[in-house]
């Protein structure tokens, strides 16, 4: 007699298959090696949590790195704005790569969420998240080109070798003052933007006159060339700024007008 190892009942030598539950005596047979070697096999399996914890371990330390990167790029940041809004003309010897885009996606935040919130105080006007993202793009797009023609004038013109990353950073530099008066526009807006109307325009006067000083003195701080020659490239550089600016403000006006006039022919009509 021999014992089903499914259901425990007693079978005939001979029988291939258990009356009870129906399990076949050849699978049980060569389940027992199998169970043996998964039992000889197990002692390997013990490493598991071992790998796993070293797995831990190694993604503590990964993270960990990131945060240490982070910190570098905000700290790095923090002392390339306070220096360069003490001192501006320590721009000049700026060789860092990253901190002009930073600045310069900062101000451009700064403006579009300034920009939207004044336009919020205008009844009937469109300031969502669409007109965010218009305001956000043109002023990002003026920042580039500004960037591209100090690169231009300063590697074709004036023959300072400088790469474009480099002009971004010394350029944003100068400009570090315009984030301090874009937060007191956006607060002051936020506020009201009748009532603040006067600190507001101040504000945009104050960003323009820092843009046209910041722009000029990174021209006039050339190497090569004598006075003479960088005032007359500075002088035609200001020339195809006004020109772009100019295009520029006549389509975001129409764009304005499109949205103002509805509002404003019923407003005067009833």
């Amino acid at each position: 007699m021999k014992e089903c190892l499914n259901c425990g009942a007693m079978m005939n030598e001979e029988a291939k298959f258990c009356t009870n539950c129906g399990a076949a005596f050849a699978d049980q047979t060569q389940s027992e090696p199998a169970a043996q070697t998964t039992n000889q096999e197990q002692p390997v399996s013990s490493t598991a949590p071992k790998e796993t914890q070293t797995s831990q371990v190694v993604q503590n330390v990964s993270n960990a790195v990131k945060s240490v990167e982070y910190d570098k790029v905000a700290q790095g940041y923090w002392s390339y704005f306070v220096s360069t809004l003490k001192n501006p003309s320590f721009s000049f010897g700026v060789t860092d790569r990253t901190n002009g885009w930073i600045q310069f996606v900062l101000l451009t935040l700064l403006n579009a969420l300034s920009s939207v919130t004044m336009l919020a105080g205008i009844p009937g006007a469109d300031a969502g998240i669409g007109m965010f993202f218009q305001f956000f793009f043109v002023q990002f797009l003026i920042s580039v080109t500004g960037i591209a023609i100090l690169f231009l004038f300063k590697n074709f013109v004036q023959k300072v070798n400088t790469p474009f990353n480099i002009v971004t950073s010394q350029y944003g530099g100068l400009l570090s003052a315009n984030v301090v008066l874009f937060f007191v526009i956006l607060i002051s807006s936020l506020i009201s933007p009748i009532a603040m109307i006067s600190i507001i325009m101040i504000g945009i006067a104050l960003v323009g006159i820092v843009n046209v000083i910041g722009f000029n003195m990174y021209l006039l701080n050339g190497q090569n060339n004598s006075k003479l020659d960088n005032f007359y490239v500075t002088l035609l550089a200001n020339a195809v700024v006004l020109i772009i600016v100019f295009i520029i403000a006549r389509i975001g006006l129409e764009m304005m007008m499109d949205e103002l006039m509805p509002y404003m022919y019923n407003q005067y009509l009833y």
